[in-house]
């Protein structure tokens, strides 16, 4: 299985939960030249959404949210990609299970023949993921 695997800082924003909130935050990335692995957000309650992203750089997004006054959350997330092919993200999960390690969340998406997925676990199981997938 070849797949590429890096160790990720990811970020959450809390948005109003109103018409244009995201499209006027995606602006002002784009007007800084901020660069995206992955975007997704939720609609919540109370009027207000989640926001995640994983920038290319996170020293960039760190800068530019500080400007910006956002309030994030940052955490680190588990970045595999490679061609897409039937069972390649079923192999990965064997192989982190096989570890007995327990997986939080996940989002995975394919397009043009390669794939991309991002994986939460417990900090403390990082080094033994990133082994288990090299």
């Amino acid at each position: 299985m070849e797949l590429r695997s890096a160790t990720k800082a990811d970020f959450s924003i809390t948005l109003e939960d109103r018409p244009g909130a995201l499209a006027a935050l995606s602006l002002k990335m784009q007007e800084a030249g901020i660069e995206l692995l992955g975007l997704w957000g939720y609609g919540g309650r109370a009027g207000t959404g989640k926001l995640y992203c994983v920038p290319k750089d996170a020293r960039q997004f760190r800068e530019f949210a500080q400007d910006e006054g956002l309030e994030v959350e940052e955490g680190l997330t588990i970045y595999l990609s490679g061609a897409d092919r039937g069972g390649a993200l079923v192999e990965s999960l064997e192989l982190i299970a096989q570890g007995g390690i327990n997986v939080h969340a996940i989002q995975a998406i394919s397009v043009h023949g390669e794939f991309g997925c991002f994986i939460w676990a417990d900090a403390a199981d990082w080094d033994t993921i990133a082994e288990m997938l090299s």
